[in-house]
């Protein structure tokens, strides 16, 4: 069967997702457009021929996204992407998969499938179990590409639906990087800055924003830095080890495995982080401490960043600090009702100590600032003494220790 738009909206029809008066709306609306993935979006996935191409029905879900057109099941929300996708899985009796990156393994995905081919066919590799390859496609219909992988790897395929979108990604982020790493190894010169100021603010180019011409070093930090803020990661670690360095992200306080990158990959990397977050690039022998302000699709972020030596390098553990996370309603921290009244009455007392305890991750940051953000209104005078400064924030008097120069926690809180 080949993807066409009638065929989609035969099986969109015969699933019940749209009705036959939306059906022949769409029809109607979509006479006049023409279809298929944007020069742009298909040159950065890095196929310029496939640009020209784009098969009839590829974007054609997009095009009913923008209709907004009633879900038959709850007329009170609109049809998305997931659902269209989700209705020619059942149509074509296969099983349909949102992609979880943090799932993937990511010399899978890049060694498996050449870039190109996998932007041409909307294809990712998911897993691999014994000699059966888990195939996520965004066009169920294209057999020609799944017999082309099946005669050139020898393994049975299994294919399953997944959104244009969620595909998209992948091949953006994963191949965006590898390419990063893979062009880093034969350019290690990452450009050094002034080392003055407490913060440094720092806009993150877009993936579309990042050509060849640029740095493949800043590059690669950048990718990563993007794929943390979209995973929802509070830490980012770079671990360096004899021949491989580790990268992992905290996520919901569980610390996963995101990338192995060579060696020799690492100090540079390493050299770009706190030349960002203004620290001293040639000293490694000691641990350091800085911060990094970014900005990422219209949003600021806090990052904290500590460097610590070890026996193969300079160990980097990054700390990001989302203002939407940390400042929030304490309603919808997971107290319970009593909890929530207790806490409510202890933060009303004019004086005392709480105690906000926890491992990491656990939301102790979170819980302090949103307590912080409630406190600080015009009446009242709100001062913090912290040991490093997590967040810095407007509302608040913010303090940080530096026992170096004799400014340890004792002798502020003295002062305040």
């Amino acid at each position: 069967m080949k993807t066409t738009r009638e065929n989609l909206l035969r099986i969109l029809s015969e699933t019940g997702v749209l009705s036959d008066e939306q059906v022949r709306d769409v029809r109607s609306r979509a006479e006049m457009k023409t279809f298929g993935v944007s020069r742009q979006e298909r040159k950065h996935a890095g196929d310029d021929k496939a640009a020209a191409e784009g098969a009839d029905g590829e974007d054609f879900f997009g095009f009913i996204t923008s209709l907004r057109l009633r879900s038959q099941e709850d007329r009170r929300r609109v049809v998305d992407e997931p659902e269209l996708y989700k209705a020619v899985a059942r149509g074509l009796d296969l099983p349909f998969q949102r992609i979880d990156p943090m799932r993937l393994d990511f010399d899978l995905v890049t060694k498996t499938l050449p870039r190109r081919f996998a932007a041409r066919h909307c294809l990712v590799p998911v897993s691999l179990e014994e000699d059966v390859l888990t195939l996520a496609t965004a066009d169920p219909f294209d057999g020609e590409g799944l017999e082309d992988i099946a005669a050139s790897t020898g393994y049975k395929i299994r294919p399953v639906v997944a959104t244009r979108s969620d595909v998209l990604k992948i091949i953006t982020e994963f191949y965006g990087f590898k390419s990063a790493v893979v062009k880093a190894e034969q350019d290690m010169t990452p450009s050094v800055g002034a080392l003055s100021s407490l913060e440094q603010y720092v806009r993150l180019k877009s993936v579309k924003e990042m050509e060849a011409t640029d740095q493949h070093v800043v590059n690669a930090v950048d990718f990563l830095f993007n794929y943390a803020f979209d995973q929802k990661a509070s830490d980012i670690h770079l671990e360096p080890k004899r021949e491989r360095s580790i990268i992992r992200f905290r996520i919901d306080g569980i610390l996963h495995t995101i990338h192995s990158v060579p060696a020799m990959i690492h100090p540079a990397m390493a050299s770009r982080i706190k030349m960002l977050s203004r620290l001293d690039i040639a000293e490694r022998r000691r641990p350091q401490d800085g911060r990094i302000k970014v900005a990422h699709q219209g949003k600021d972020f806090e990052m904290r960043v500590s460097t610590l030596p070890t026996a193969f390098g300079e160990k980097v553990v990054l700390r990001i600090f989302d203002p939407e996370v940390l400042l929030q309603n304490l309603a919808l921290l997971g107290f319970s009702q009593v909890q929530l009244k207790q806490y409510r009455h202890a933060v009303a007392q004019p004086h005392g100590v709480i105690l906000v305890t926890g491992p990491t991750g656990s939301g102790k940051t979170t819980t302090l600032y949103s307590t912080l953000n409630l406190l600080a209104t015009d009446e009242r005078n709100v001062t913090t003494v912290e040991d490093p400064i997590e967040m810095i924030h407007e509302s608040f008097n913010q303090v940080g220790v530096q026992p170096q120069i004799g400014l340890t926690f004792d002798q502020a809180l003295r002062h305040l």
